[in-house]
């Protein structure tokens, strides 16, 4: 995934090349037309002069005075010439023409010309002419005047400078790119801030991101503010459904002892049916307030730390079943990537079935583990092991099928416990398994993957 800096400094540099390749092309266009003009000035000048020199004798030969024209003329493959002809076979040239051939161009009075063609080739020459000719009339003669200039030493001069202006905007480019990449990096060095405390919020370090303090930029302020909002409103409504439910379990106590007291009055038929309904309803009581002692207060977003989250809910369980002695072995420094409720609810069911229906020696294990079955992949794996009377392989397999609520096939319990130990289980796309322990028991085992899966 493209990193947000990467991705500007990308936008930025595609906006920088659209914005000066057409600035350089236009600038290149600008600087050809400019040295075309300039040299097609200078072909007409030299024309004028010319015509000016251009004059008739006593015999009536068409001349031209050499002292109005320039040395360029006068020497030999010099890159200036001339001609001026007329239809009777007058041809004046310049002496720069030496044995070439100047073009033939036969124009009508005020009629105009201008081309670029291969000039002098050869001698160690490759000239490139640029042309100019126009029909003029001379004492009612009529001439067409052709001058032309080589522009290849311009064109060796524009390529240096294209060369120039390539090299002066890429070392510009990198100067911006190098200003650019800075700017963004203090820029982006402001949200540190933000990113150290979603990290201290991911490990249970803090409850909100303390948007009110004002240290974030303003455009991220709004999210800092509407994530501290949705946080509280989380942590209120899990904290009022917990609440609400050990209320609702301790608030039915009362009712189900009178519904008890009412149940003796009954025939003796009717009073084993009736109380073996209580009975089940006591079991859920008494389970849903020890969930929520389990639990305590919610933190959504805490990662469990076992060396301070582990040791409280053995505690509570040992003061609940004081029949059991739990022996725990994990790594002291572990902290598991999955939510921290959902862990201490899943460990406090396993566990809390293990007490309740087979009590005495617990064991209780907490390792990395890398699942054969997953192209061993990472994970953590949490196994509870009894000396209970254990469950039977056959049955195991069906408690463990899909769609299938355990509590339905277990009159003494292992079952509720262990659904939403299997719901949590699937929710991070983890495995949990059941099978005998040695030499009698129950082992229940939990693979859960060691990144969260989202």
């Amino acid at each position: 995934m493209i990193s947000l800096q990467q991705q500007l400094r990308r936008q930025w540099l595609i906006t920088i090349l659209l914005i000066m390749l057409p600035l350089l092309l236009l600038a290149d266009f600008g600087v050809r037309q400019l040295v075309i003009d300039t040299v097609m000035s200078r072909l007409q000048h030299d024309a004028d002069s010319l015509i000016t020199a251009l004059s008739q004798d006593e015999n009536g030969t068409w001349q031209l005075d050499d002292s109005r024209l320039g040395t360029l003329y006068q020497r030999v493959y010099s890159g200036h010439y001339f001609a001026i002809r007329d239809k009777h076979g007058t041809d004046l040239r310049s002496r720069s023409l030496w044995d070439k051939q100047a073009p033939i161009v036969p124009l009508t009075l005020g009629e105009q010309k201008t081309w670029q063609q291969l000039g002098i080739q050869g001698d160690q020459l490759a000239e490139q002419w640029l042309n100019w000719a126009k029909g003029i009339r001379v004492q009612n003669h009529d001439f067409t005047v052709w001058v032309a200039e080589d522009i290849t030493p311009l064109k060796s001069q524009l390529n240096h400078y294209r060369l120039a202006a390539i090299a002066l905007l890429a070392a510009a480019l990198v100067v911006l790119m190098v200003t650019h990449r800075y700017q963004l990096s203090r820029a982006f060095a402001r949200l540190e801030p933000l990113k150290q405390q979603l990290r201290e919020l991911r490990f249970g370090e803090r409850d909100d991101l303390n948007a009110a303090s004002g240290l974030y930029p303003q455009e991220v302020q709004p999210l800092a503010e509407e994530i501290d909002r949705l946080l509280s409103l989380l942590q209120q409504r899990v904290g009022r459904s917990r609440n609400a439910l050990g209320n609702l379990a301790h608030e039915m106590k009362r009712p189900l002892q009178q519904l008890q007291l009412l149940a003796e009055q009954l025939d003796a038929s009717h009073q084993i049916e009736q109380r073996d309904a209580l009975s089940r309803l006591s079991r859920l009581v008494e389970r849903e307030l020890k969930r929520a002692r389990i639990v305590g207060m919610s933190s959504p977003g805490r990662q469990l730390k076992l060396a301070e989250d582990l040791p409280p809910l053995l505690q509570i369980l040992g003061q609940l079943y004081p029949q059991a002695r739990i022996h725990a072995t994990y790594d002291k420094n572990a902290v598991m990537p999955q939510d921290h409720d959902d862990l201490l609810e899943l460990l406090g069911n396993l566990l809390d079935n293990a007490c309740k229906y087979a009590g005495g020696e617990i064991q209780l294990s907490i390792e990395t583990y890398q699942h054969q079955d997953r192209d061993d992949q990472a994970g953590w794996r949490i196994q509870v092991r009894d000396q209970g009377p254990g469950i039977e392989p056959n049955q195991c397999k069906h408690l463990l099928q899909r769609g299938i609520r355990l509590d339905e096939h277990s009159a003494q319990g292992d079952g509720l416990g262990l659904a939403i130990v299997s719901d949590i289980v699937d929710s991070y796309q983890g495995e949990l398994t059941l099978s005998h322990n040695q030499p009698q028991g129950l082992c229940v085992s939990v693979w859960l993957p060691m990144q969260q899966i989202l």
